[in-house]
């Protein structure tokens, strides 16, 4: 009778068989993610379910086949992703969890997609629009706390009486139209072409 010998894996080379189905799995349910958000679901939910359980089949196989090297792996069996709702909507709400929940439970073992440095084009054209976000951001702080200002405003003028009042409000509605004036001419800056 052979005598058998349990070798446990190192963990490096559990890491590295492991990664090609969770790289799969990774990309199915966000595809799922993508079919179930998309304008189609509104539409056509019967042919959005049938696809997004499709994705969902995809990654719960290579997760399946992943949990093989890495026993924390999250994942449902196949008859989950099979059985359905009789409501489309139902059944697009219950594909959305699921999708939702494999990626939330093993979001720290699925593979992170790398963004490399930009283009200079491109980097210019982020720098631009941040430039205009920031000018949009400034005037949307300064509108949220206009109120307090009209309010000490109308404080002053109302003992003067009405028409003191109303030539505010005209001194106030002229105010705000040459400010959009100034802004419509002023313009959004261009953004640099593509190269």
């Amino acid at each position: 009778m052979s005598a058998y010998r349990r070798c446990e894996p190192d963990e490096e080379s559990l890491v590295p068989a492991a990664q090609r189905p969770l790289g799969e799995a990774c990309d199915a349910l966000h595809l799922a993610l993508l079919t179930l958000e998309s304008q189609d679901a509104e539409e056509n939910p019967e042919r959005t379910a049938a696809q997004a359980r499709s994705f969902l089949a995809e990654a719960v196989n290579a997760l399946n086949r992943a949990r093989v090297f890495v026993p924390g792996v999250f994942s449902h069996t196949p008859s989950v992703i099979a059985a359905s709702e009789a409501e489309p909507v139902v059944e697009l709400a219950r594909l959305h969890q699921i999708a939702t929940r494999l990626l939330w439970y093993n979001h720290r073992l699925l593979p992170a997609r790398m963004q490399g440095p930009l283009q200079p084009e491109d980097e210019a054209q982020l720098a631009t629009l941040v430039r205009a976000l920031g000018r949009t951001a400034r005037a949307a702080r300064a509108l949220r706390h206009a109120w307090i200002a009209a309010a000490a405003i109308l404080a002053v003028l109302l003992p003067l009486g009405p028409f003191a009042v109303g030539l505010g409000l005209v001194s106030c509605f002229a105010l705000v139209w040459l400010l959009q004036a100034v802004s419509a001419l002023r313009g959004s800056p261009a953004l640099p072409e593509r190269v």
